[in-house]
């Protein structure tokens, strides 16, 4: 009998002692998360250029002037076009499913991966630099690479 009370007795100390820095740390108004504020520039820098133009103006990320781990997190991620490709290769198993080259040495091209069922669009800068431009986890063996760029306004429907 004192065993089984010694037992309950034990569980319910180890439980006590487990839930109460929980609930401190819960409350601890230096431990919550900041609340995210509403911003008009939320979303695709390129999408803030308003509606005259056929589909996104890319020229947004060529103003982008850190790449890589120099960047700040509010702006677009964007790095040699080499640690891009090796990014998307290793981490996301992505490989290259269509590039449309446009004016003056510069391109788009998606990404995507079966496995993962992700894409990601990168925008590639006469400078060699590229930034990644949308991305999203609905690729599927079958999709279309280029009613998906169409569809995110990376190059002109048609």
């Amino acid at each position: 009998m004192k065993t089984g009370f010694l037992l309950k007795t034990t569980a319910a100390v180890t439980a006590a002692m487990i839930a109460a820095p929980l609930a401190l740390a819960m409350t601890r108004a230096d431990l919550a998360p900041a609340p995210s504020a509403e911003a008009p520039g939320l979303g695709r820098p390129m999408d803030d250029h308003g509606p005259d133009i056929a589909y996104g103006d890319l020229s947004v990320f060529d103003t982008i002037t850190e790449i890589g781990e120099a960047q700040s997190p509010n702006v677009p991620y964007c790095d040699t076009r080499a640690e891009m490709r090796a990014v998307l290769a290793q981490d996301f198993g992505e490989s290259a499913r269509l590039t449309h080259p446009l004016e003056g040495r510069r391109s788009v091209e998606l990404w995507a991966s079966e496995a993962e069922g992700t894409w990601t669009a990168l925008y590639t800068r006469a400078d060699g630099v590229s930034c990644v431009v949308s991305s999203g986890i609905d690729w599927a063996r079958g999709s279309d690479a280029l009613a998906l760029m169409e569809r995110e306004a990376l190059i002109p429907a048609g």
